[in-house]
């Protein structure tokens, strides 16, 4: 069995009391991501803009999915247990990542952000087994936690979460195959000269910051270019509803079962796929490159921000690049299935990566 394997038996012990299953939404198996790593286990969480309870009541039904079932955290603490037996027995590290807009500072404060005021129980199990359980002796994903847009507000974030800009994975050359961001700095992009393009790229994904921790007080001031006012927070951050791009229709996923090694949008032109900013992406890790060897090998890019689970695949001719959209667990989603049909029902996507393998998945709760 792989790790693969490994990880969907850990999900679907936790999604059997809720008659839940695993939807696979996309993936590449494809040796031409070049992962250097065959032991480590990449888990991608995307944005959940947690608020507490009783400013749920100010935005009606719109709130993190499956609140009330406690789903997301059943699902982590069952991969936090698989992370204690892989370090038991030496055979893999599951390195897990959340890729931003954690706790929703701008829904939760109407002016200025208090995030002191948050009580420490409020959604207490998911900040414990994501990062919290590091210090209070409970199992503990120990997740880099990266840097949202809503997570912080007018440059205040949640003060107990050590944020990151970035994350990525460097083989002994210093030569990352994965680069994650929270993808809000790519909306900001699109206005931006290409000097500053590149100046980026280079502060991002160079040797000049191996540490990456991220200018909290500097970001904050272009805050008000990424969010939107409170009065239109109401109904949705970014879309009520996103149709995903399933092309074969999402299979259910089992531990062992044959699936596609291609399920994703093909990507034939980079600087004509407007779709999730790819073709910003993908022009920011061709100057990456030209600016410093250090990102001549990346290939894999994981993002948040736009709550549009879906994986697109650009081969070749020149760079090859794959970007991992991993969604949300908030507004809703469209896709097909494998055997027929669509469905319409709550973002719950999490990405997981091995070796050359990148998977998205979506957690259904049948109906």
């Amino acid at each position: 069995m792989t790790a693969h394997d490994d990880v969907v038996r850990a999900l679907s012990s936790a999604l059997r009391p809720h008659g839940g299953e695993l939807r696979l939404l996309g993936r590449l198996d494809d040796a031409r991501l070049g992962n250097p790593s065959p032991d480590e286990v990449y888990l991608f969480v995307p944005d959940l803009h947690l608020i507490s309870r009783s400013r749920e009541s100010s935005f009606g039904a719109y709130r993190f999915n499956h609140a009330d079932s406690d789903l997301l955290a059943g699902l982590l603490h069952a991969l936090a247990a698989l992370r204690e037996v892989w370090e038991d027995d030496g055979s893999h590290k599951l390195v897990t990542v959340q890729l931003g807009d954690f706790f929703d500072l701008w829904r939760e404060f109407g002016g200025v952000a208090h995030p002191e005021l948050i009580a420490d129980d409020e959604w207490g199990s998911l900040r414990d087994v994501l990062y919290r359980g590091v210090f209070r002796r409970r199992p503990c994903l120990k997740a880099t936690m990266l840097l949202g847009n809503h997570d912080t507000k007018r440059g205040v974030p949640l003060p107990e979460i050590p944020f990151l800009l970035k994350a990525c994975n460097r083989d002994a050359n210093g030569q990352p195959f994965l680069f994650t961001t929270h993808g809000d700095a790519f909306d900001v992009l699109e206005q931006l000269v290409d000097d500053w393009l590149q100046e980026f790229v280079v502060q991002f994904l160079g040797r000049a910051t191996p540490v990456n921790k991220y200018p909290v007080a500097e970001w904050g001031r272009q805050a008000g270019r990424q969010n939107k006012a409170l009065q239109d927070l109401q109904s949705a951050v970014v879309a009520e509803c996103h149709d995903l791009d399933v092309p074969q229709g999402a299979p259910i996923v089992e531990p062992g079962q044959v699936l596609p090694e291609r399920l994703l949008v093909l990507v034939d032109d980079p600087k004509a796929q407007k779709r999730d900013a790819f073709d910003r992406y993908h022009a920011a890790m061709v100057a990456a490159a030209a600016a410093s060897p250090a990102a001549d090998k990346l290939r894999l890019v994981v993002v948040g921000h736009s709550h549009h689970a879906t994986m697109f695949w650009h081969p070749g001719p020149g760079r090859p690049l794959l970007l991992m959209d991993a969604g949300a667990w908030i507004e809703k989603c469209t896709y097909a299935l494998a055997e027929g049909g669509t469905t319409t029902e709550p973002n719950a996507q999490l990405g997981v990566v091995h070796g050359n393998d990148a998977r998205l998945y979506q957690v259904r709760l049948r109906p």
